[in-house]
């Protein structure tokens, strides 16, 4: 499996070499995170990826949501997501989340076009129950899988690195099926 840091690479701002840097892939993963406790969450979901589909198989980039107010990082995003078979979001639920990310967002899904893939949402719920947060960072995330057309797969937990069964066996199939 090959696994890239995006914000350290240099010359990708237009993403055509992304998809294009190692042709025997056949799953394209971009992971989107929040910290470094969602980063293992979301890499646990990419692991299982690469179980399913061959370890060889899958190209992984990484996205932490807090850079993307960094220009280069924003727009390098915006092509890699775009162009990813599956994108794997592990987040804090919140009322809102960065202005920005919604932006990043909206970008990358117009320039999607439509393409197949799978969204999986790993969603830590808040330690004070607001279902305020809860609603909006479901609606949206499963708002975002139907306006991409991307297969929807959500995991809910307490804390990040909660054991994910469920959408584990989901993911795998998806994989194993792409």
């Amino acid at each position: 499996m090959q696994q890239t840091w995006l914000k350290s690479r240099n010359g990708m701002a237009d993403g055509t070499a992304i998809a294009l840097m190692d042709g025997g892939y056949a799953l394209n993963v971009a992971l989107v995170c929040q910290d470094a406790l969602t980063r293992q969450w979301a890499g646990r979901v990419r692991d299982r990826m690469a179980e399913a589909a061959g370890p060889e198989a899958v190209r992984c980039t990484e996205w932490k949501i807090g850079d993307l107010s960094e220009p280069k990082v924003y727009w390098e995003g915006v092509a890699a997501l775009a162009r990813a078979d599956a994108i794997v979001i592990a987040l804090h639920e919140a009322d809102r989340l960065p202005g920005a990310f919604y932006l990043w967002v909206n970008l990358w899904l117009q320039e999607r076009s439509g393409l197949p893939g799978a969204l999986v949402a790993l969603v830590v719920s808040p330690e004070e129950s607001n279902p305020a947060a809860k609603n909006e960072t479901r609606s949206y995330l499963a708002a975002v899988a139907s306006q991409g057309r991307l297969e929807f797969f959500l995991q809910e937990c307490n804390q990040p690195g909660e054991s994910i069964p469920d959408v584990r066996e989901d993911v795998t199939r998806w994989a194993e099926a792409a």
